[in-house]
């Protein structure tokens, strides 16, 4: 029976993963045939893939929190509010992430909506195109004003299209998956707002457009398959609690440090849990 691990996204909410998988790593579990996560979900793993502990937390402590990063005057000019590429790149440089393969502890796929059909495909992360799948899965449309260019298409964000690649990780074989969300238990994406804004902007990209107005649809649909999963499938869910403070743009440190320590806190109970029940 494959084993997967999903990872949600959500910017800076990802730092309850963050604190979530360093757990995980500190307690040597990798108990997974492979690992799949869009937008921030899919650069947390990245570390974890490589077992390189410590490093998103650094990412999103150190690096997101940067005007370089994060620049809603940048924004009212004309440039990035949220520069991913920069992110991405000079973390990679300056904390020496290594390619997702070079740990050999399992696959990571990493989801990025296709700017002309609307739909998530899915890429296995590897040195050549790692980078580009990485920028591409984290670039929201408008706070990030590019479309990256993978092959022949243009993506954006994975999460647009597949917030929680659950759906996906069953289609891929997983009959017991883990999943990661970084927002508490009985949350639903609320309907979309200024929807007119959203059909002047995208009105020549329709396919992209229809994915940008179904979000909470296919958000919620995707909650209700891990509150209900098939029949021959087991999920696991590990969600921060009502008290998490992080929003998807919190620059708090302090806020961001709480975050973390209570995605540390879910993480060691889940192992714990895990060990017990393998151990009954």
């Amino acid at each position: 029976m494959k084993k997967a691990l999903v990872v949600e996204g959500g910017a800076m909410r990802g730092v309850f993963a963050a604190g979530v998988l360093d757990k995980f790593m500190e307690k040597g579990y990798f108990d997974f045939d492979f690992a799949i996560g869009v937008s921030a979900g899919a650069t947390n793993l990245s570390t974890y893939v490589t077992n390189m502990q410590g490093l998103s937390k650094q990412i999103i402590l150190n690096y997101a929190t940067k005007r370089e990063f994060f620049s809603p005057l940048r924004f009212v000019k004309g440039g990035h509010m949220t520069d991913v590429h920069w992110l991405w790149h000079h973390s990679k440089q300056s904390l020496g992430i290594p390619s997702p393969e070079a740990g050999n502890y399992m696959p990571l796929y990493v989801g990025v909506t296709n700017v002309d059909s609307g739909e998530c495909e899915y890429f296995k992360a590897i040195k050549t195109n790692v980078d580009d799948l990485m920028v591409a899965s984290c670039a929201l449309p408008t706070a990030f004003r590019e479309q990256p260019r993978i092959g022949n298409h243009r993506y954006v964000d994975g999460g647009v299209a597949d917030a929680i690649p659950v759906k996906q990780a069953y289609d891929m074989g997983a009959r017991e998956i883990t999943v990661i969300l970084s927002q508490p238990p009985g949350f639903t994406k609320p309907a979309v707002k200024s929807a007119w804004l959203l059909e002047k902007m995208y009105r020549d990209q329709p396919e992209l457009l229809k994915s940008l107005l179904n979000r909470p649809k296919i958000y919620n649909d995707t909650l209700q398959f891990i509150t209900n999963p098939p029949k021959d499938c087991v999920v696991h869910v590990i969600a921060p609690d009502v008290g998490f403070c992080v929003r998807r743009l919190t620059m708090d440190k302090k806020k961001l440090l709480r975050g973390y320590a209570q995605g540390r806190r879910m993480g060691r109970r889940f192992v714990q849990t895990i060990t017990q029940r393998l151990a009954g």
